[in-house]
């Protein structure tokens, strides 16, 4: 007999009902809901199944390995919420024990390790499968399980729509980043946001540019990072709120002699940065000490308003410069010549296979490639076969250079990874982000008239 069973929703005596009264001394169908008990499978989940550990009503059955995996639409995730928890104790959990991946596979990250009566709580998912692995010994059992499934849908995102294009010359007093701006959401039940930044995308010169806030705005608070050009505005807070704040940045530059060109605003919800040549966002997650191989599938679990996340594959200098503008020391990208020495490739995300460059530290790029000056060098017995963006402490700022799977030390040692979002297919058409820009020049001299 098979062990598990999706029942859908149950009215009157149907023979299911009948054949599934006959397996169980008793028969509790949660109300207008689907029915999940364990084993080996694969199951797409709906809102307000329940799921039981395979004796159902009963004990659970004694000398069995199994794991199952549910899964939920793209964009969506998975909270399963445990009613009860009971199994066989043991300090370590060797004896019967309850695995929880956050993920499609035991090669996910592991949430935990459950046994006793310490139940798992409430587990969540960062995407959009969760994996249960079970194994019970072939001594005591006990009553196991009985957890509901909750779906939780990816809403749709707000939007934003900002204007502005204007001109700062030396002297100006600050001036605002935008003319004006909007932001709406297509259900009327969501009007706060957590979080907005307003960054400097392109064009930016350390010490010399400068964002801040004007006004009083009691429900947000203003942070400037320097390094990164970026000012983070925090909530929550309404919609309108938000507006106001925006509107109330000011850009203003503090040198005597201050470098011309065009700086680019990029205002975007939550904490990605968004880069309007591109089109994609980018982020950088801390994580002292990831390999890039943990990096690499840690990144693709990652979603933001629907993208699929991937280790960043940086094709133009802007990109580059925008990504060494948000790490906190060494960050891994998606790149690589694991396959073929001195043959770097992309490996992840829309550009993964693509060839950026060929050789060690002369050699030559077909497209584009920001290495620090001498790398790649492949240094050491076992090679340097991975692509990180460097510490601001070495070399030049935003490059890359070349390691092996694990880092190194120091500042060589990872502390993180970029994510890159924006580009693979079954990604949603988003507006979560807009742009502005301010011409920033030296203002001509006055020329005197002689009579």
């Amino acid at each position: 007999m098979k062990e598990t069973f999706r029942l859908s929703r149950i009215f009157g005596f149907y023979s299911i009902f009948i054949v599934f009264m006959l397996l169980f001394d008793s028969f509790n169908l949660e109300a207008q809901s689907n029915i999940i008990i364990g084993s080996a499978s694969s199951v797409t989940v709906q809102d307000g199944d329940y799921f039981y550990d395979d004796g159902f009503n009963n004990n659970y059955k004694k000398k069995k390995d199994y794991t199952i995996t549910f899964n939920v639409p793209s964009g969506s995730s998975i909270n399963v919420v445990f009613e009860s928890f009971s199994v066989e104790l043991h300090s370590n959990c060797n004896y019967d024990w309850l695995k929880i991946f956050d993920g499609s596979s035991v090669s996910s990250t592991l949430l935990g390790t459950y046994c006793g009566t310490n139940s798992p709580g409430t587990v969540s998912s960062t995407g959009e499968a969760l994996t249960f692995q079970w194994h019970s010994d072939n001594s005591v059992q006990y009553a196991g399980w009985k957890a509901q499934i909750q779906v939780v849908s990816a809403s749709a995102p707000p939007v934003i729509v900002a204007n502005g294009s204007q001109t700062y010359c030396q002297g100006d007093m600050p001036l605002s980043i935008a003319e004006s701006i909007s932001i709406s959401d297509p259900d009327p039940g969501d009007t706060q946001l957590n979080a907005m930044s307003i960054q400097i995308s392109s064009g930016y010169q350390n010490g010399e540019d400068l964002l801040s806030i004007t006004g009083t705005h009691p429900n947000i608070t203003s942070s400037w990072d320097l390094a990164s050009g970026r000012l983070t505005l925090t909530g929550p807070a309404a919609f309108s709120e938000f507006e106001a704040a925006i509107l109330a940045v000011q850009y203003s530059n503090s040198s005597s002699s201050l470098t011309a060109g065009q700086r680019t605003f990029s205002i975007t919800l939550e904490e990605a940065n968004y880069l309007a040549e591109s089109g994609h966002f980018y982020e950088f997650v801390p994580y002292v000490g990831i390999r890039w191989d943990d990096a690499r599938d840690a990144a693709a679990l990652r979603t933001y308003y629907g993208l699929q996340g991937y280790l960043a594959t940086l094709s133009s200098q802007a990109e580059s410069d925008l990504a060494g503008a948000q790490i906190s020391g060494a960050g891994w990208l998606g790149g690589s010549d694991q396959d073929t020495e001195g043959v770097w490739m992309w490996m992840t995300g829309p550009e993964a296979g693509t060839v950026f460059w060929n050789g060690g530290a002369g050699g030559s790029s077909p497209n584009f490639a920001f290495w620090n000056s001498g790398e790649p060098n492949n240094v050491g017995s076992g090679g340097e076969d991975y692509v990180h963006i460097t510490d601001n402490s070495i070399g030049i700022q935003g490059s890359w250079n070349d390691l092996p799977i694990a880092g190194g030390s120091g500042a060589y040692q990872p502390k993180g990874y970029v994510v890159e979002y924006g580009g693979l297919p079954g990604d949603p058409v988003l507006q979560i982000s807009a742009t502005t820009t301010i011409t920033v020049g030296v203002a001509p001299s006055p020329v005197g008239i002689f009579h």
